[in-house]
């Protein structure tokens, strides 16, 4: 039985890990419709979604693969994408994503229907890279607007994020939310063209909308981090990443200040403080539980 779900992929690039996330989507639980979305990739992408697209039509998913002649960011592309969906959930999922849990999709949609009011959900997202610690278990917000990844470096198990959590907003990189934010919300603003804080801003429109945004620990997704938009160079990256934390500030400050003052030291930790090897063998092992 297929779920009442789209999964939207968008991809700029990234072949390879493209193929890693189809193929682990393939063994899992299927959606009634998967969305690709080319977003002017000049690699193999479109010989890597025409091999899938097949693949997938042959276990009964519908296909519809977009493509884009240039990278309209990611707003925009993911809109795109949305717009084509016909199902009551879309599940977002970067390309550098792909499930741990085979009933992931289940999962994610019964605690939607099981939690009156929950307009964004988002797993546990853990480095696929062993001992696979949390990279996010949902984002808390500062009083001044800086955002924390919850969990991040902590281990996989860690008994503070193992407990479904309300959370003020969470990264794109994987959730399930409804459909109709395309057009209650108007989908993501593309006024955090081309990419970054679109995902936060959209959650911070679905809390004032009257619904809230939740983390699940019951759910684990493999992310690679930072592959999505790893064709940057890191300097153009760190700037956009100013520019757009810039106008998220601006456009909520008055939102920051209801929330409580969070304690301990916010510093993004580097790959290397997490301990983090990407030479290890990669174990994407997929559970049944």
């Amino acid at each position: 039985m297929l779920n009442p779900c789209s999964i939207v992929i968008l991809s700029h690039n990234g072949a390879s890990f493209t193929e890693i996330c189809l193929r682990q989507l393939l063994q899992c639980e299927l959606p009634t419709e998967l969305i690709l979305c080319d977003n002017g990739s000049t690699d193999s992408i479109p010989e890597v979604f025409a091999k899938f697209k097949l693949q997938f039509e042959e276990v009964g998913v519908v296909v519809k693969v977009i493509s884009n002649g240039e990278n309209l960011g990611c707003s925009l592309a993911r809109n795109i994408g949305w717009r084509e969906a016909t199902q009551p959930y879309i599940l977002f999922m970067d390309n550098d994503t792909a499930p741990k849990d085979y009933y992931y999709l289940s999962k994610l949609i019964q605690c939607m229907e099981e939690n009156p009011g929950l307009g964004v959900l988002g797993p546990k997202m853990i480095y696929p890279y062993e001992p696979h610690q949390i990279q996010c278990a949902g984002v808390d917000i500062t009083p001044q607007g800086r955002v924390i990844f919850r969990g991040r470096g902590e281990k996989i198990s860690a008994t503070e994020f193992n407990e479904f959590r309300k959370v003020p907003v969470l990264i794109s990189a994987c959730w399930i939310m409804h459909r109709h934010y395309l057009e209650t919300l108007n989908g993501l603003d593309e006024y955090f063209h081309p990419v970054q804080y679109e995902d936060f801003d959209f959650c911070m429109r679905v809390n004032q909308n009257g619904d809230y945004c939740a983390y699940t620990p019951t759910v684990e997704i493999y992310h690679f981090e930072g592959k999505t938009t790893g064709s940057w160079g890191k300097k153009e990256y760190s700037h956009n990443i100013a520019a757009q934390s810039l106008k998220f500030r601006k456009r909520w400050h008055q939102e920051f200040k209801k929330y409580p003052k969070l304690e301990g030291e916010f510093r993004w930790l580097a790959d290397e403080e997490l301990g983090l090897n990407p030479s290890l063998v990669v174990n994407l092992d997929i559970v049944k539980r």
